[in-house]
Protein backbone atom coordinates (compact mmCIF):
# COMPACT_ATOMS: atom_id res chain seq x y z
CA UNK A 1 0.00 0.00 0.00
CA UNK A 2 2.81 2.45 0.59
CA UNK A 3 4.75 1.12 -2.59
CA UNK A 4 1.32 2.24 -4.16
CA UNK A 5 0.96 5.92 -2.58
CA UNK A 6 4.74 6.57 -3.20
CA UNK A 7 3.82 5.52 -6.58
CA UNK A 8 0.92 7.75 -6.88
CA UNK A 9 2.59 10.71 -5.30
CA UNK A 10 5.46 10.56 -8.17
CA UNK A 11 2.94 10.44 -10.55
CA UNK A 12 1.24 13.49 -9.17
CA UNK A 13 4.60 15.41 -8.99
CA UNK A 14 5.48 14.46 -12.70
CA UNK A 15 1.89 16.10 -13.70
CA UNK A 16 2.64 19.56 -11.68
CA UNK A 17 6.04 19.50 -12.93
CA UNK A 18 4.38 19.34 -16.68
CA UNK A 19 2.18 21.57 -15.93
CA UNK A 20 4.78 24.22 -15.02
CA UNK A 21 7.02 23.30 -17.68
CA UNK A 22 4.25 23.97 -20.36
CA UNK A 23 3.76 26.92 -18.78
CA UNK A 24 6.68 28.94 -18.48
CA UNK A 25 6.98 27.82 -21.90
CA UNK A 26 4.19 29.03 -23.37
CA UNK A 27 3.17 32.45 -21.39
CA UNK A 28 4.39 35.68 -22.82
CA UNK A 29 3.85 38.98 -21.77
CA UNK A 30 -0.15 40.06 -21.75
CA UNK A 31 -0.64 40.98 -25.30
CA UNK A 32 -2.93 43.39 -26.54
CA UNK A 33 -6.23 42.67 -28.30
CA UNK A 34 -6.28 43.06 -31.89
CA UNK A 35 -9.78 43.23 -33.06
CA UNK A 36 -11.06 42.66 -36.19
CA UNK A 37 -11.75 46.04 -37.40
CA UNK A 38 -8.21 46.96 -35.94
CA UNK A 39 -6.69 43.51 -38.43
CA UNK A 40 -8.77 45.46 -41.58
CA UNK A 41 -7.43 49.00 -40.31
CA UNK A 42 -3.68 47.67 -40.79
CA UNK A 43 -4.15 45.32 -43.39
CA UNK A 44 -5.93 48.19 -45.90
CA UNK A 45 -3.08 50.95 -44.77
CA UNK A 46 -0.38 48.33 -44.93
CA UNK A 47 -0.84 45.25 -47.58
CA UNK A 48 1.03 45.50 -50.51
CA UNK A 49 -1.17 44.34 -52.70
CA UNK A 50 -3.15 47.22 -51.99
CA UNK A 51 -0.51 49.66 -52.04
CA UNK A 52 0.93 47.94 -55.74
CA UNK A 53 -2.75 48.76 -56.64
CA UNK A 54 -3.17 52.30 -55.34
CA UNK A 55 0.24 52.89 -57.45
CA UNK A 56 -1.37 51.41 -60.72
CA UNK A 57 -4.39 53.40 -60.26
CA UNK A 58 -2.60 56.78 -59.81
CA UNK A 59 -0.54 55.67 -63.19
CA UNK A 60 -3.86 55.07 -64.83
CA UNK A 61 -5.19 58.33 -63.36
CA UNK A 62 -2.38 60.43 -64.60
CA UNK A 63 -2.40 58.67 -68.09
CA UNK A 64 -5.92 59.88 -68.22
CA UNK A 65 -5.59 63.30 -69.87
CA UNK A 66 -6.95 65.60 -72.98
CA UNK A 67 -3.39 66.14 -73.82
CA UNK A 68 -2.20 62.33 -73.75
CA UNK A 69 -5.03 61.77 -76.01
CA UNK A 70 -3.67 64.15 -78.65
CA UNK A 71 -6.50 66.51 -77.89
CA UNK A 72 -4.88 69.48 -76.94
CA UNK A 73 -2.49 71.93 -78.85
CA UNK A 74 1.23 71.45 -78.90
CA UNK A 75 3.23 74.95 -78.41
CA UNK A 76 7.33 75.23 -78.20
CA UNK A 77 10.30 78.02 -78.69
CA UNK A 78 13.01 77.42 -80.38
CA UNK A 79 16.46 79.74 -80.02
CA UNK A 80 19.73 79.55 -81.98
CA UNK A 81 22.56 81.26 -81.84
CA UNK A 82 25.98 80.56 -84.39
CA UNK A 83 28.51 81.89 -84.87
CA UNK A 84 30.97 81.65 -87.97
CA UNK A 85 34.48 81.93 -89.22
CA UNK A 86 35.16 81.49 -92.67
CA UNK A 87 37.11 82.95 -95.74
CA UNK A 88 34.87 84.93 -98.58
CA UNK A 89 35.81 84.57 -102.31
CA UNK A 90 32.44 86.54 -103.88
CA UNK A 91 32.77 87.42 -107.98
CA UNK A 92 30.06 89.53 -108.80
CA UNK A 93 27.81 90.73 -111.83
CA UNK A 94 29.65 94.33 -112.12
CA UNK A 95 33.24 92.40 -112.27
CA UNK A 96 33.94 92.96 -108.99
CA UNK A 97 35.78 90.45 -106.46
CA UNK A 98 36.00 90.19 -102.64
CA UNK A 99 38.52 87.96 -101.56
CA UNK A 100 38.57 88.50 -97.57
CA UNK A 101 40.05 85.76 -94.96
CA UNK A 102 38.72 85.62 -91.30
CA UNK A 103 35.28 86.91 -92.50
CA UNK A 104 33.13 86.65 -88.98
CA UNK A 105 29.14 85.89 -88.84
CA UNK A 106 26.39 85.45 -86.30
CA UNK A 107 22.95 84.14 -87.00
CA UNK A 108 20.28 84.48 -84.64
CA UNK A 109 17.10 82.38 -84.66
CA UNK A 110 14.34 82.46 -82.64
CA UNK A 111 10.22 81.53 -82.70
CA UNK A 112 7.21 80.40 -81.22
CA UNK A 113 4.64 77.73 -82.85
CA UNK A 114 1.63 76.00 -81.94
CA UNK A 115 0.50 72.97 -83.60
CA UNK A 116 -2.73 71.63 -83.08
CA UNK A 117 -4.68 68.25 -84.53
CA UNK A 118 -7.68 69.61 -86.55
CA UNK A 119 -9.48 66.06 -87.36
CA UNK A 120 -7.85 62.97 -87.01
CA UNK A 121 -10.76 60.66 -87.24
CA UNK A 122 -11.52 61.05 -83.84
CA UNK A 123 -9.32 59.25 -83.02
CA UNK A 124 -7.89 61.41 -80.49
CA UNK A 125 -12.16 60.86 -78.64
CA UNK A 126 -11.45 57.32 -78.76
CA UNK A 127 -7.75 57.35 -76.98
CA UNK A 128 -9.41 59.94 -74.70
CA UNK A 129 -12.44 56.97 -73.70
CA UNK A 130 -9.67 54.27 -73.31
CA UNK A 131 -7.66 56.43 -71.08
CA UNK A 132 -10.93 57.02 -69.16
CA UNK A 133 -11.53 53.08 -68.77
CA UNK A 134 -8.37 51.98 -68.34
CA UNK A 135 -8.48 54.66 -65.28
CA UNK A 136 -11.80 53.00 -63.75
CA UNK A 137 -10.30 49.19 -64.52
CA UNK A 138 -7.41 49.84 -62.45
CA UNK A 139 -9.72 51.72 -59.85
CA UNK A 140 -11.70 48.29 -60.04
CA UNK A 141 -8.47 46.34 -59.39
CA UNK A 142 -8.24 48.60 -56.14
CA UNK A 143 -11.50 47.37 -54.61
CA UNK A 144 -10.57 44.07 -55.92
CA UNK A 145 -7.04 43.76 -54.21
CA UNK A 146 -9.34 45.34 -51.03
CA UNK A 147 -12.21 42.79 -51.31
CA UNK A 148 -9.78 40.08 -51.09
CA UNK A 149 -7.56 41.13 -48.67
CA UNK A 150 -10.19 41.69 -46.11
CA UNK A 151 -11.52 38.43 -47.02
CA UNK A 152 -7.66 36.71 -46.38
CA UNK A 153 -8.37 38.60 -42.72
CA UNK A 154 -11.39 37.90 -41.98
CA UNK A 155 -10.65 33.94 -42.57
CA UNK A 156 -7.20 34.20 -40.87
CA UNK A 157 -8.51 35.88 -37.99
CA UNK A 158 -11.50 33.72 -37.21
CA UNK A 159 -9.27 30.54 -38.03
CA UNK A 160 -7.27 32.00 -34.89
CA UNK A 161 -10.22 32.32 -32.74
CA UNK A 162 -11.11 28.97 -34.02
CA UNK A 163 -8.11 27.58 -32.89
CA UNK A 164 -8.21 29.27 -29.82
CA UNK A 165 -11.55 27.77 -28.69
CA UNK A 166 -10.56 24.25 -29.44
CA UNK A 167 -7.62 24.61 -27.00
CA UNK A 168 -9.99 25.36 -24.64
CA UNK A 169 -11.91 22.62 -25.85
CA UNK A 170 -8.48 21.00 -25.43
CA UNK A 171 -7.77 22.06 -21.87
CA UNK A 172 -11.34 21.45 -20.99
CA UNK A 173 -10.64 17.59 -21.96
CA UNK A 174 -7.73 17.66 -19.85
CA UNK A 175 -9.40 19.08 -16.64
CA UNK A 176 -12.20 16.10 -17.23
CA UNK A 177 -9.17 13.72 -17.17
CA UNK A 178 -7.70 14.87 -14.03
CA UNK A 179 -11.15 14.81 -12.63
CA UNK A 180 -11.79 11.21 -13.52
CA UNK A 181 -7.67 10.15 -12.61
CA UNK A 182 -9.00 12.13 -9.43
CA UNK A 183 -11.77 9.92 -9.04
CA UNK A 184 -10.12 6.49 -10.07
CA UNK A 185 -7.51 7.35 -7.46
CA UNK A 186 -10.22 7.58 -4.34
CA UNK A 187 -11.65 4.17 -6.14
CA UNK A 188 -8.64 2.28 -5.89
CA UNK A 189 -7.79 3.97 -2.21
CA UNK A 190 -11.00 2.82 -1.43
CA UNK A 191 -10.75 -0.67 -3.11
CA UNK A 192 -13.35 -0.39 -5.47
CA UNK A 193 -11.94 1.00 -8.48
CA UNK A 194 -8.81 -0.95 -10.73
CA UNK A 195 -5.53 0.52 -11.35
CA UNK A 196 -6.88 0.14 -14.94
CA UNK A 197 -8.66 2.90 -14.92
CA UNK A 198 -5.99 5.08 -13.12
CA UNK A 199 -4.13 4.31 -16.01
CA UNK A 200 -6.47 5.10 -19.11
CA UNK A 201 -7.58 8.35 -17.39
CA UNK A 202 -3.30 9.29 -17.02
CA UNK A 203 -2.90 8.25 -20.87
CA UNK A 204 -5.52 10.39 -22.02
CA UNK A 205 -4.73 12.98 -19.92
CA UNK A 206 -1.15 12.52 -21.59
CA UNK A 207 -2.66 12.48 -25.01
CA UNK A 208 -4.76 15.43 -24.55
CA UNK A 209 -1.62 17.53 -23.14
CA UNK A 210 0.55 16.43 -26.83
CA UNK A 211 -2.74 17.70 -28.65
CA UNK A 212 -2.64 20.49 -26.64
CA UNK A 213 1.30 21.24 -27.81
CA UNK A 214 0.48 20.80 -31.08
CA UNK A 215 -2.56 23.34 -31.27
CA UNK A 216 -0.67 26.18 -29.54
CA UNK A 217 2.26 25.51 -32.27
CA UNK A 218 -0.60 25.58 -34.76
CA UNK A 219 -2.22 28.96 -33.33
CA UNK A 220 1.29 30.81 -33.06
CA UNK A 221 1.69 29.73 -37.13
CA UNK A 222 -1.91 31.13 -37.99
CA UNK A 223 -0.88 34.66 -35.90
CA UNK A 224 2.21 34.80 -38.18
CA UNK A 225 0.40 34.34 -41.50
CA UNK A 226 -2.05 36.71 -39.70
CA UNK A 227 0.72 39.20 -39.41
CA UNK A 228 2.29 38.80 -42.88
CA UNK A 229 -1.42 40.08 -44.30
CA UNK A 230 -0.86 42.78 -41.84
CA UNK A 231 2.95 43.22 -43.55
CA UNK A 232 4.68 43.62 -40.11
CA UNK A 233 6.75 41.47 -38.09
CA UNK A 234 5.82 38.02 -38.01
CA UNK A 235 6.42 37.65 -34.24
CA UNK A 236 4.67 40.77 -33.18
CA UNK A 237 2.26 39.24 -30.29
CA UNK A 238 -1.62 39.94 -29.96
CA UNK A 239 -4.82 38.28 -28.77
CA UNK A 240 -7.89 37.92 -30.86
CA UNK A 241 -11.67 38.19 -29.07
CA UNK A 242 -13.17 34.78 -28.66
CA UNK A 243 -16.28 34.61 -30.67
CA UNK A 244 -17.08 34.51 -34.41
CA UNK A 245 -20.20 36.18 -35.15
CA UNK A 246 -22.65 35.63 -38.15
CA UNK A 247 -24.74 38.22 -39.91
CA UNK A 248 -28.16 38.45 -38.37
CA UNK A 249 -30.12 37.66 -41.32
CA UNK A 250 -28.91 34.93 -43.95
CA UNK A 251 -27.88 35.22 -47.28
CA UNK A 252 -29.67 33.64 -50.01
CA UNK A 253 -30.49 36.00 -52.78
CA UNK A 254 -27.80 35.54 -55.93
CA UNK A 255 -26.41 39.18 -57.14
CA UNK A 256 -23.80 40.00 -60.26
CA UNK A 257 -24.37 44.07 -60.15
CA UNK A 258 -22.12 44.57 -58.06
CA UNK A 259 -19.57 41.59 -58.86
CA UNK A 260 -16.04 42.77 -59.13
CA UNK A 261 -14.81 40.57 -61.85
CA UNK A 262 -17.94 41.11 -64.11
CA UNK A 263 -17.22 45.09 -63.63
CA UNK A 264 -13.80 44.78 -64.65
CA UNK A 265 -14.51 42.94 -67.26
CA UNK A 266 -17.07 44.89 -68.73
CA UNK A 267 -14.57 47.90 -68.58
CA UNK A 268 -12.11 45.75 -70.43
CA UNK A 269 -14.95 45.29 -73.13
CA UNK A 270 -15.17 49.61 -73.73
CA UNK A 271 -11.23 49.37 -73.59
CA UNK A 272 -11.29 46.96 -76.99
CA UNK A 273 -14.10 49.22 -78.24
CA UNK A 274 -12.43 52.16 -77.60
CA UNK A 275 -8.99 50.62 -79.32
CA UNK A 276 -10.92 49.57 -82.38
CA UNK A 277 -12.64 52.90 -82.78
CA UNK A 278 -8.64 54.37 -82.50
CA UNK A 279 -7.55 51.39 -85.36
CA UNK A 280 -10.57 52.53 -87.66
CA UNK A 281 -10.08 56.43 -87.36
CA UNK A 282 -6.50 55.65 -89.53
CA UNK A 283 -8.40 54.98 -92.53
CA UNK A 284 -9.30 58.99 -92.38
CA UNK A 285 -6.92 62.06 -93.55
CA UNK A 286 -4.99 64.21 -90.82
CA UNK A 287 -5.85 67.57 -91.05
CA UNK A 288 -3.31 69.86 -88.98
CA UNK A 289 -3.32 73.68 -88.10
CA UNK A 290 -0.32 75.79 -86.76
CA UNK A 291 0.44 79.45 -86.38
CA UNK A 292 3.90 80.70 -85.27
CA UNK A 293 6.38 83.58 -84.72
CA UNK A 294 9.69 84.02 -86.25
CA UNK A 295 12.60 86.18 -86.16
CA UNK A 296 16.06 85.69 -88.19
CA UNK A 297 18.67 88.20 -88.04
CA UNK A 298 22.52 87.29 -89.71
CA UNK A 299 25.11 89.86 -89.71
CA UNK A 300 28.41 89.40 -92.00
CA UNK A 301 31.60 91.41 -91.56
CA UNK A 302 31.79 91.08 -95.04
CA UNK A 303 29.82 90.12 -98.21
CA UNK A 304 26.75 91.85 -100.14
CA UNK A 305 24.39 91.71 -97.62
CA UNK A 306 26.13 92.97 -93.94
CA UNK A 307 22.91 92.55 -91.82
CA UNK A 308 19.97 90.51 -92.65
CA UNK A 309 16.88 90.33 -90.35
CA UNK A 310 13.39 89.18 -90.77
CA UNK A 311 10.47 88.58 -88.64
CA UNK A 312 6.97 88.30 -88.67
CA UNK A 313 3.94 85.66 -88.04
CA UNK A 314 3.52 82.41 -90.09
CA UNK A 315 0.06 80.59 -90.12
CA UNK A 316 -0.96 76.89 -92.13
CA UNK A 317 -2.43 74.22 -92.65
CA UNK A 318 -1.55 70.77 -93.78
CA UNK A 319 -3.73 67.72 -94.86
CA UNK A 320 -1.72 64.31 -94.71
CA UNK A 321 -4.53 61.69 -97.03
CA UNK A 322 -2.91 57.55 -95.71
CA UNK A 323 -3.50 56.14 -99.56
CA UNK A 324 -1.47 52.67 -99.27
CA UNK A 325 0.98 51.71 -96.18
CA UNK A 326 1.12 48.29 -97.25
CA UNK A 327 -2.30 47.15 -95.78
CA UNK A 328 -1.24 47.94 -91.94
CA UNK A 329 -3.94 49.83 -91.30
CA UNK A 330 -6.46 47.21 -92.11
CA UNK A 331 -4.71 44.56 -90.38
CA UNK A 332 -4.97 46.33 -87.31
CA UNK A 333 -8.48 47.06 -87.45
CA UNK A 334 -8.74 43.18 -87.90
CA UNK A 335 -7.10 42.61 -84.86
CA UNK A 336 -8.58 45.43 -82.94
CA UNK A 337 -11.77 43.76 -83.77
CA UNK A 338 -10.67 40.20 -82.60
CA UNK A 339 -9.75 41.63 -79.78
CA UNK A 340 -12.98 42.92 -79.07
CA UNK A 341 -14.62 39.69 -79.18
CA UNK A 342 -12.53 38.37 -77.14
CA UNK A 343 -12.87 40.87 -74.40
CA UNK A 344 -16.95 40.20 -75.17
CA UNK A 345 -16.37 36.44 -74.70
CA UNK A 346 -14.39 37.00 -71.39
CA UNK A 347 -16.80 39.19 -70.05
CA UNK A 348 -19.78 36.51 -71.04
CA UNK A 349 -17.33 34.17 -69.22
CA UNK A 350 -16.98 36.50 -66.17
CA UNK A 351 -20.65 37.16 -66.12
CA UNK A 352 -21.03 33.04 -65.95
CA UNK A 353 -18.96 31.89 -63.75
CA UNK A 354 -19.97 34.35 -61.33
CA UNK A 355 -23.49 33.20 -61.07
CA UNK A 356 -22.57 29.56 -61.06
CA UNK A 357 -19.83 30.15 -58.41
CA UNK A 358 -22.85 32.18 -56.20
CA UNK A 359 -25.29 29.69 -56.67
CA UNK A 360 -22.57 27.26 -55.12
CA UNK A 361 -21.55 29.89 -52.60
CA UNK A 362 -25.24 30.35 -51.86
CA UNK A 363 -25.82 25.97 -51.34
CA UNK A 364 -22.69 25.91 -49.13
CA UNK A 365 -23.76 28.62 -47.11
CA UNK A 366 -27.03 27.26 -46.37
CA UNK A 367 -25.74 23.82 -45.70
CA UNK A 368 -22.93 25.28 -43.21
CA UNK A 369 -25.77 27.19 -41.53
CA UNK A 370 -27.50 24.09 -40.77
CA UNK A 371 -25.00 22.11 -39.92
CA UNK A 372 -23.89 24.91 -37.65
CA UNK A 373 -27.42 24.74 -35.85
CA UNK A 374 -27.05 21.12 -35.36
CA UNK A 375 -23.57 20.80 -33.83
CA UNK A 376 -25.14 23.35 -31.61
CA UNK A 377 -27.80 21.52 -30.43
CA UNK A 378 -25.79 18.47 -30.76
CA UNK A 379 -23.31 20.18 -27.80
CA UNK A 380 -25.87 21.19 -25.52
CA UNK A 381 -26.93 17.57 -25.20
CA UNK A 382 -22.92 16.47 -24.86
CA UNK A 383 -23.50 18.95 -21.96
CA UNK A 384 -26.21 17.47 -20.16
CA UNK A 385 -25.00 13.42 -20.71
CA UNK A 386 -21.87 14.55 -19.40
CA UNK A 387 -23.25 15.79 -16.25
CA UNK A 388 -25.03 12.86 -16.02
CA UNK A 389 -22.61 10.40 -16.72
CA UNK A 390 -20.65 12.18 -13.83
CA UNK A 391 -23.16 11.81 -11.15
CA UNK A 392 -23.50 7.75 -12.01
CA UNK A 393 -19.99 7.72 -11.83
CA UNK A 394 -19.65 9.54 -8.39
CA UNK A 395 -22.54 7.48 -7.26
CA UNK A 396 -21.36 4.03 -8.35
CA UNK A 397 -23.82 3.38 -10.96
CA UNK A 398 -22.16 2.95 -13.93
CA UNK A 399 -18.41 2.11 -14.71
CA UNK A 400 -15.03 4.38 -16.22
CA UNK A 401 -15.33 3.74 -19.48
CA UNK A 402 -19.24 5.46 -19.59
CA UNK A 403 -17.55 8.14 -18.10
CA UNK A 404 -14.68 8.33 -20.60
CA UNK A 405 -17.57 7.81 -23.77
CA UNK A 406 -19.33 10.69 -22.22
CA UNK A 407 -16.07 13.11 -21.90
CA UNK A 408 -15.36 11.81 -25.67
CA UNK A 409 -18.66 12.81 -26.78
CA UNK A 410 -18.63 16.18 -25.23
CA UNK A 411 -14.87 16.98 -26.29
CA UNK A 412 -15.75 15.95 -29.70
CA UNK A 413 -19.36 17.61 -30.14
CA UNK A 414 -17.32 20.75 -29.09
CA UNK A 415 -15.03 20.46 -31.32
CA UNK A 416 -17.26 20.12 -34.47
CA UNK A 417 -19.36 22.94 -33.00
CA UNK A 418 -16.31 25.80 -33.41
CA UNK A 419 -15.58 24.20 -36.95
CA UNK A 420 -18.74 24.29 -38.20
CA UNK A 421 -19.58 27.71 -36.68
CA UNK A 422 -15.90 28.64 -38.62
CA UNK A 423 -16.72 26.76 -41.60
CA UNK A 424 -20.05 28.99 -41.71
CA UNK A 425 -18.15 32.28 -41.49
CA UNK A 426 -15.79 30.82 -43.99
CA UNK A 427 -18.73 30.40 -46.33
CA UNK A 428 -20.52 34.00 -45.33
CA UNK A 429 -17.02 35.33 -46.00
CA UNK A 430 -16.93 34.07 -49.34
CA UNK A 431 -20.53 34.51 -50.77
CA UNK A 432 -20.19 38.18 -49.50
CA UNK A 433 -17.21 38.48 -51.74
CA UNK A 434 -18.98 37.11 -54.24
CA UNK A 435 -21.45 39.55 -54.49
CA UNK A 436 -19.17 42.44 -54.07
CA UNK A 437 -20.76 43.42 -50.40
CA UNK A 438 -17.61 42.76 -48.53
CA UNK A 439 -16.67 46.40 -48.23
CA UNK A 440 -19.35 48.75 -48.56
Amino acid sequence: MRKNEHLLWLGLCRRAWLIVALNIFYIRPQAQILTLEDALAAALRNNYDILLAKNEAEIAAQQHSPGNAGMLPRVQANVSNNFSLTALNQRLANGNEINRPGVTGNNLQAGVSLQWTLFDGLRMFAANDRLKHEKEASLLQIKDAVQQTVADVIRVYYDIVRAEQLLRATEKAIALADERMRLAELRQKTGIGSKAELLQARMDRNENLSALLEQKQSIAQRKADLNRLLARDADAEFTVTDTIPLLREPLTQIAETNNIQIKIADERVAIAQAMRREAFAQFFPVLNGAVGYQFNRNINSAGFFLVNQNNGITAGVSLQIPLFNGLNTLRQYKVATLALQSAQFMAARARFEAIQTQRRAVSDYTAAIGRMQLEEESMMLAEEYLALAGERYRAGQSTILELREAELHYTRARSRMVQARYAAKVAETELLLLRGELVR
